[in-house]
């Protein structure tokens, strides 16, 4: 169950978890955009060397400002969720951001929106197996550095002050329009920037929050949310890059469709696991 851990709403020197969560919200956006605003009007996107500094300072923004504040709050590591999570908690965040890329690329493919899928295009089979091997723990570590602002920092203060269901959908949009500068760039969908900035991500967003906040109801380890997320990254970034897209407009609608899916089944998972443990 989630709970507020040890807030002291009641002390007039504590500060109350929405205030937190105002706080952190307002800092991780305004410095997060200014940096990304900034860096894609200065900088060539194209080359791989920035793109790749630019991305990673990027990517470990909202884990700085974590830390900061949460020392600044008292708090410790176990404030930011360094648990050990369950196997079957982790074997199903792994996993599920598979299933759900497959049947998304696979129903793409049916309908000749996208090609299959060629692993060739990675390389000999050696080549691709310690791509896909080597690459999934190197993006787990890469995404940490959200997943400790989002899951770790923001995911519980919203969830104390604002009920679980409405937390975890506010989380997700937050999570989703951070993305904003690297979207509007046209980055997963080129011809269709605004769909994947104002559509897409907040749509992926709330979805993987959603899963995630479901995988670790009872024991909620910051590990869970990124091995999750570096799936969703990481397997399903390697399919969409190994697959070419026919139709650009149907193949982003159709990834919006599935992503509202993944919403009514979590988000009904959610209600339903917190309304029978008393939420």
């Amino acid at each position: 169950m989630y709970t507020i851990n040890s807030e002291q709403t009641n002390s007039p020197n504590s500060i109350h978890p929405i205030q937190k969560v105002k706080r952190y919200t307002l800092l991780v956006l305004g410095i997060s955009w200014t940096f990304g605003f900034t860096t894609t009007s200065i900088f060539d996107f194209s080359n791989p060397i920035a793109n790749a500094v630019i991305m990673l300072i990027y990517a470990f923004i909202p884990a700085i400002l974590a830390f900061i504040l949460n020392k600044k709050e008292g708090g410790n590591w176990k404030d930011l969720k360094f648990f050990k999570p369950s196997f079957k908690s982790s074997f199903l965040a792994f996993l599920i951001p598979i299933i759900y890329f497959g049947i998304i690329i696979s129903t793409q493919v049916l309908l000749n929106i996208r090609t299959v899928p060629d692993i060739s295009k990675i390389g000999t089979p050696l080549t691709s197996t310690l791509l896909l091997l080597l690459g999934y723990p190197l993006t787990v570590f890469l995404v940490l550095g959200e997943e400790i602002g989002w899951r770790g920092y923001l995911q519980e203060k919203l969830i104390g002050s604002l009920g679980s269901f409405k937390g975890v959908v506010i989380l997700g949009l937050i999570w989703g329009i951070w993305h904003m500068p690297i979207a509007l760039q046209g980055y997963n969908f080129p011809n269709h920037p605004y769909i994947e900035a104002f559509i897409t991500y907040p749509l992926v967003g709330i979805a993987l929050s959603l899963i995630i906040a479901y995988l670790g109801f009872n024991r909620y380890s910051i590990f869970i949310g990124a091995l999750l997320h570096a799936s969703n990254n990481h397997f399903g970034g390697t399919l969409l890059s190994i697959s070419e897209a026919q139709n650009e407009f149907l193949h982003a609608m159709i990834f919006n469709v599935f992503y509202i899916i993944i919403i009514l089944i979590f988000g009904y998972l959610w209600r339903q696991k917190t309304f029978y443990n008393n939420e």
